[in-house]
């Protein structure tokens, strides 16, 4: 017959009940606080979660490593940048000067092209004639000489300051392109320090706030008289929490079918952990409404149905938190049904194992 998974069942009213399960272990609040230095021992989940942070501390190092290198790119770029942005000063300034001084060598030669039109050449012998002595035309052609030479200097001198504007200006546009990518530099490595302290930083939060609510359940379970068994099959109470339950594995159910699992009524949100270590994955479906399976080692497969909302998926250890107590699927019940299907063939009563470690 096919069994049901988390159909909502009733005891039929033409057999036994069967008996209720022994009175638990007492609340052992001062036996709880002696224990907690051994919680990590006892629990698997809590030791993979301690060894993850641990892990993560020494990722953190290596990170932290990593951003002070990124930091020194990022201060070593922000000084070529500063450097950059004063050579960028100067050298505008020295191209403002260039161009002022090439407006008045241009001006000065528009000048002596205007004297040069309205007076027209002078020839040696107009200075000649025109002169009362010898002396006088030595003079007068001295100076005309000295004017010649004064504007074919000033033309020169126009080309020279003309080419190292242009140098000047070629100097910026470099200057300008290594600006930029400094700035690129920079920010660049900023970025990439701050993002991987943020990373590292998240991860160990969140390794650090998994382990603070781990470590409480384990202070949970402890009170509660649950226990971990290392190596069972069934190595620790699904339930992390207040729970009840009775022996209703093979009760029949509707439709021919009989109740293949146990059913743990428990509060609403109450944490589901693995009982096994191994491999977690969700299988929602109608009858079981949210539901898990952790695929353990051998071929054991153990399934937890009616979830109000799933937990870690993935690899998991025992006490791994895979979900929290709910009513979805076939019932209006808050509670867990738990199957346990070794050797991945049909479930067995897992009843027994259960009121070993709950």
């Amino acid at each position: 017959m096919v069994a049901s998974r988390g159909f909502p069942e009733t005891a039929p009213t033409d057999r036994k009940e069967a008996p209720t399960r022994a009175p638990r272990t007492s609340i052992r609040a001062l036996l709880a606080l002696a224990l907690a230095a051994g919680l990590l021992a006892a629990s698997p989940a809590l030791a993979d979660t301690r060894s993850q942070l641990d892990a993560a501390k020494a990722d953190l190092v290596r990170a932290q490593q990593a951003a002070d290198r990124a930091v020194a790119v990022w201060n070593a770029a922000e000084t070529r940048l500063g450097e950059t942005e004063t050579e960028i000063a100067n050298t505008r300034l020295q191209i403002g000067q260039l161009q002022a001084r090439v407006s008045r060598i241009q001006t000065r030669l528009e000048k002596r092209a205007v004297l040069a039109f309205e007076n027209g050449p002078a020839s040696t012998i107009d200075v000649l004639l025109s002169s009362g002595s010898f002396s006088e035309f030595s003079d007068r052609l001295e100076f005309l000489g000295n004017m010649q030479q004064s504007d074919s200097d000033l033309v020169v001198e126009q080309r020279v300051a003309t080419e190292q504007l242009q140098r000047k200006r070629a100097d910026l546009a470099v200057l300008a392109e290594r600006q930029t990518q400094a700035t690129a530099e920079a920010q660049a490595a900023a970025q990439k320090a701050s993002s991987i302290v943020s990373q590292v930083r998240s991860k160990v939060n969140d390794l650090t706030a998994k382990y603070r609510q781990e470590l409480a359940l384990a202070h949970q379970a402890d009170l509660l008289g649950q226990r971990t068994i290392p190596g069972a099959a069934i190595a620790t109470c699904p339930v992390r929490g207040p729970n009840s339950f009775v022996d209703s594995f093979g009760w029949p159910r509707p439709g021919g079918r009989i109740h293949e699992g146990i059913d743990m009524i428990s509060p609403f949100g109450t944490p589901v952990v693995a009982v096994q270590p191994g491999r977690a994955e969700a299988h929602p479906n109608t009858l079981g409404g949210n539901a898990v399976i952790v695929f353990g080692p051998g071929g054991d497969f153990t399934y937890y149905a009616h979830l109000s909302s799933y937990g870690q998926m993935g690899s998991v250890s025992v006490g791994t938190v895979i979900g929290y107590v709910g009513s979805t699927g076939d019932t209006s019940v808050n509670h867990l049904h738990f199957e346990y299907h070794p050797g991945g063939g049909a479930a067995v009563d897992p009843y027994n194992a259960l009121r070993a470690v709950c």
